[in-house]
């Protein structure tokens, strides 16, 4: 993307554990599902935190000890799913400010219908994006800009004139928020990127050197959802996230297989 067409803006990378989120269930919960706060003879099932995870939680009030995972296949509740990629995985996190509690809820579905009637049901909008996704691919595809993105050169303005008409049609004018990227799991130092509600797209193969590096990154805004791609032109879904207000999320633990692969990103 040309960089006369970003805002720059911040991603950080690290555990997809989104501390900061409301204290009800959020829009991507299961209906009745397990309450938000853990019972003090429930441990949480979380792999040991490499250092300085646990202290980005506690920054953001969560007690990472009190961390509970529940898990979702089709909509029906299981006790691990171990390997997120190519199941359509969508994953929220609530915490309880009372006792720094927290559930995340991770969620996969075996078809992409199911997903999208997922989205259908909970006033998400899968379906839009999976339109908006196709005709951007098409689009690419048909002026030969696929193998202009991979070679790392510039896109014509043309292209990002299609892309945001596109995003205004199916999403509306603006993101509702901003998003902080990080080049490591852990958001330390500055931000690297910045995406706004003027540049709710991304790609990162137009940087150098951060093409599949990002980590982790950090919300601000009310509430949003994020679509992460591991192919350029939003291709090869890898998770559906959402968050409240100030949050991060760090691919570590159950999102650990998408640190490092991250070329495209939408937000809305």
């Amino acid at each position: 993307m040309k960089i006369k067409n970003i805002v720059i803006l911040g991603l950080s990378a690290g555990l997809f554990f989104l501390s900061g989120c409301r204290d009800s269930n959020e829009q991507l919960e299961e209906q009745k599902t397990a309450p938000t706060t853990l019972s003090k003879s429930e441990p949480s099932n979380l792999p040991p935190p490499p250092p300085g995870i646990r202290e980005e939680f506690a920054q953001d009030g969560i007690d990472i000890d009190k961390i509970r995972v529940n898990y979702f296949s089709d909509g029906q509740q299981v006790d691990v799913i171990a390997d997120l990629e190519d199941k359509y995985p969508v994953a929220s996190l609530v915490k309880n400010p009372v006792d720094q509690s927290a559930l995340i809820t991770v969620r996969t579905f075996s078809s992409e219908e199911k997903y999208l009637q997922y989205g259908d049901q909970n006033g998400l909008k899968f379906r839009e994006t999976k339109a908006f996704n196709e005709i951007i691919q098409k689009y690419a595809e048909a002026n030969g800009l696929v193998q202009v993105a991979e070679a790392g050169e510039q896109l014509p303005d043309s292209y990002y004139a299609f892309e945001k008409h596109q995003y205004q049609a199916f999403f509306g004018a603006f993101s509702p928020g901003w998003l902080r990227v990080y080049d490591d799991i852990i958001p330390y130092g500055s931000n690297k990127y910045v995406m706004s509600p003027f540049t709710p797209t991304l790609g990162f193969w137009f940087f150098d050197n951060w093409n599949n590096k990002i980590g982790c990154y950090k919300r601000q805004h009310i509430y949003m959802v994020e679509h992460l791609y591991d192919k350029k032109f939003f291709r090869k879904h890898l998770v559906s996230l959402s968050g409240w207000g100030g949050s991060t999320v760090m691919f570590w633990g159950i999102l650990g297989y998408v640190n490092n692969r991250v070329e495209s990103m939408i937000l809305f």
